[in-house]
Order: structure tokens, then sequence, then C-alpha cells
């Protein structure tokens, strides 16, 4: 089998634990099945995805980004999905909606033994929170809290969590982790690229309502303006004349407006002037969240939802020993 997972180039644990995570859950699973492509951790149940792949087998995956009405159930083995809106959207059985498969984390020897409740509380912004130029080291600080950024190697972020005494997390994984782990949490949006939908199919899984803290509402607004502005200034280029025997050719597509060597000086003053206030402003902002309401499942909810998905593993295991002859 391949394996098929979201990629990020500066990294993102919850993703980029797919590359070792199977090899625990399923011994064999990559020299079984060689037409068959994998789809294990991650928001990535796309009508167009899916079809580029052919033959899929969906471990836990979820949807979220994209259409993904019509795909040929023909071609795509379920055998779990996240959570109950993905499998709402798919038209999928119910039952097949148990959880992400990270919980099984809790079930490998690298996370036993852990000292819990050591690490105090920590924060881990979304990816693209990650990227902002700004100095989380210092926002920790304001904060009273340790920043662990998903960029990190996934096993190390994923042993920072189970250390915490509490989460404050925009990284969805962050708070399927803590709470498999058995560690509160709560959950903050501060990019717009939060996705509400897959958080919500998540935490129905598990059973828990959510209460989303807020952040950065207004300066949150202001510095993606301001990003927005330095990538067309980037961006800008001369339009190019069309040639002269380009009758009946279009005309070309301006550029974008150069705002000159002096704009641009403007632009990266106010990067440097915003960055300091909306340090401050996520500090104040994760500040209040480590005191708002904290969120857990139920005790029993998340181990049921691991031996639901030994059960599924089981099955897929039998399947892989019995077409390697090892049955």
């Amino acid at each position: 089998m391949r394996l098929y997972h979201a990629t990020c180039s500066q990294g993102n644990f919850g993703d980029d634990m797919n590359t070792w995570f199977w090899d625990a859950l399923l011994p064999g699973w990559r020299e079984a099945w060689p037409d068959v492509t994998l789809f294990g951790i991650g928001t990535i149940l796309g009508r167009k995805i899916l079809d580029a792949h052919g033959r899929v087998l969906v471990c836990g995956s979820g949807a979220g980004y994209g259409a993904i009405e019509g795909i040929d159930r023909s071609k795509v083995e379920i055998s779990w999905l996240r959570g109950p809106r993905t499998a709402a959207l798919i038209g999928a059985d119910p039952g097949l909606a148990i959880t992400d498969p990270a919980c099984m984390a809790t079930t490998m020897p690298q996370f036993r033994g852990l000292a819990r409740g050591t690490g105090g509380t920590i924060f881990i912004p979304h990816r693209s929170t990650a990227r902002l130029d700004l100095d989380w080291d210092r926002i920790g600080r304001h904060a009273g809290l340790r920043v662990v950024l998903p960029s990190g190697e996934a096993g190390e972020v994923i042993a920072d969590i189970a250390r915490a005494g509490l989460v404050v997390t925009e990284s969805m994984h962050g708070a399927i982790f803590a709470d498999a782990f058995r560690v509160p949490w709560v959950p903050i949006r501060i990019s717009n690229e939060f996705n509400d939908f897959k958080w919500h199919d998540w935490a129905g899984s598990v059973e828990v309502q959510m209460q989303i803290q807020q952040a950065l509402v207004l300066p949150r607004k202001l510095w993606f303006l301001l990003r927005d502005a330095r990538a067309r200034l980037r961006s800008a280029r001369p339009a190019r004349p069309a040639p002269d025997s380009a009758n009946d050719r279009p005309d070309p597509v301006p550029a974008p407006p150069d705002l000159g060597e002096a704009g641009r000086r403007r632009v990266k003053g106010l990067a440097r002037a915003l960055a300091p206030v909306l340090e401050r402003a996520i500090a104040r902002d994760l500040k209040r969240a480590s005191r708002a309401a904290l969120h857990l499942s139920r005790d029993g909810v998340v181990a049921d939802r691991i031996d639901r998905i030994r059960d599924r593993l089981a099955v897929l295991q039998r399947r892989i020993d019995a077409d390697q002859g090892r049955g």
C-alpha cells in the first residue's frame, strides 16, 4: 500500500506522524495491496483527491476541505471515519464514525510512562498562525505558558502534550492528543484558517460540546490585510506591452500596482510596528483562554473508541496476513 497524507513545508505534527504511525498499528501494511492508497490521519477526504488515487482504504480520515459528494464507493473502502459529520457528508453508515486515529498513540510504548501533569500549561498554534513573524517565546512568557509549535518533530510534540497540565490549542490534533491522554484542553481560534467543521466533527465523535475561545478578532483582520498587501507587493510585475501584430489578442492583464520603494518601506515598517501589538494581544487572549471552561471527554469514551478502532484494525490485519500468506 501507498500512503497519502497532507504535507506542509514547515512541518505539521498531526500530518507528519502518518509516516511512522501506521507501522505500529498495521504490521506489513506497506507490502500489502500495491494498488491501494491508505488515507489515515488528516482532513483529506475530497472527491478530487480520492479520484486521483484510484483504490483507497480510509482509516479514520475526515472531510472538511473541498467537495465530497459523488465519490466512487466501489473504489473507496471505509474502515472507519473521523466523526459523524464526515459520515453524514459522505452518506456513510453512522456506525463507521468512530474517532480520529491519533488517539491510538496512547497505546504505543514510546508514550507510556511519561510524567503526566509536569509540563505546565502549553499552547499549540495552528500551522498558519505559527508562520506569523512573531516572537513566540516572548508571547509565552507574557501569557505564563509555553508555546509548542506544530512544526516540531511529531513524537516530541505528542510527548509535550501528554506531559502537560493544560493544553490551550488552536491545532485540532493538540486537542485530540490532550483528550486521549486525559489532559484538560481549551480550543481557541486565532487564524482565519481555523476549520469549524473538522473540529466539531471530531468533538462529536467523543461526545464533547465545545466552547471555542476567540482571539485577535480585530488585530487578526488587520494582520491578514497586511499580509495580503505584502504578498501583492512581492508579486507586482510591470505589464508587458502587447506586440504590434497582436491586433486580435486580448490586452495583457495589468499587474498589481507597485507602491514603489517608499511604499514598500512603509509596509515593512507597519509589519514591524504591528508585531509587538499582536504579540501582546495574543498573550492577553491566551492568558484569558487558560482560565476559561476546560474541556475533556467523559471517562471511558476514548477507551471505548480505542477498542472499536482495534476491532477495525484486527479485521484489516487478518486480511493483510492472509494476503501475505501469514494466516
